[in-house]
């Protein structure tokens, strides 16, 4: 069963759609110990490819304003229905990824932290060099991609947790916003 680590919905079960990969339990821990010490007084967090809401909707149960981007129509509902049972306010984006990043640059959205667990078989890199050229992330946040342990990105740090990877940058290491 999978459920919110901790917060305000600590312990609300999560309906999980059959297209989702949810991350593990001591992944998302180890990120949201680290999130809780940075970002003491949150911000806002992009959830990429949202799935069963996993780690956005424990961002928004530690206090992260929060907006999930996906467009798998199952996923979708199921967002909803957890954000309603775990009583967590958070936007749902219900499009494609690469259209969210295009809208979100052009308005001049930013986030203090953008997350990104595309579906194994994408091109990772590709899917990150996307996001890191969207620039929608602020001065000190950071662009997070989740991704196989075996996958060794030519960039950011690198944190493993078994057969799943973090690869982390700091917004200010992709350069000013165009």
């Amino acid at each position: 069963m999978l459920r919110i680590l901790g917060g305000t919905a600590k312990g609300v079960a999560l309906k999980v759609p059959d297209s989702a990969r949810p991350s593990p339990v001591r992944l998302r821990k180890a990120l949201f110990d680290f999130l809780r010490f940075r970002y003491p007084r949150r911000g806002r967090f992009l959830d990429l490819y949202a799935g069963s809401g996993a780690v956005g909707l424990e961002a928004a149960s530690e206090g992260f304003e929060t907006t999930l981007v996906e467009k798998d129509r199952q996923a979708i509902q199921f967002l909803r229905e957890n954000a309603t049972k775990a009583r967590l306010k958070v936007r749902i984006e219900g499009v494609p990824v690469e259209r969210y990043l295009q809208e979100a640059r052009r308005q001049g959205l930013l986030f203090t932290v953008a997350f990104m667990a595309p579906p194994y078989p994408h091109d990772l890199l590709q899917d990150f060099e996307r996001l890191l050229e969207a620039r929608v992330v602020e001065a000190g946040g950071l662009y997070i991609l989740q991704h196989p342990s075996d996958l060794h990105l030519p960039m950011g740090e690198r944190r493993v947790y078994g057969y799943n990877c973090l690869t982390i940058i700091e917004a200010e290491m992709v350069g000013p916003r165009v």
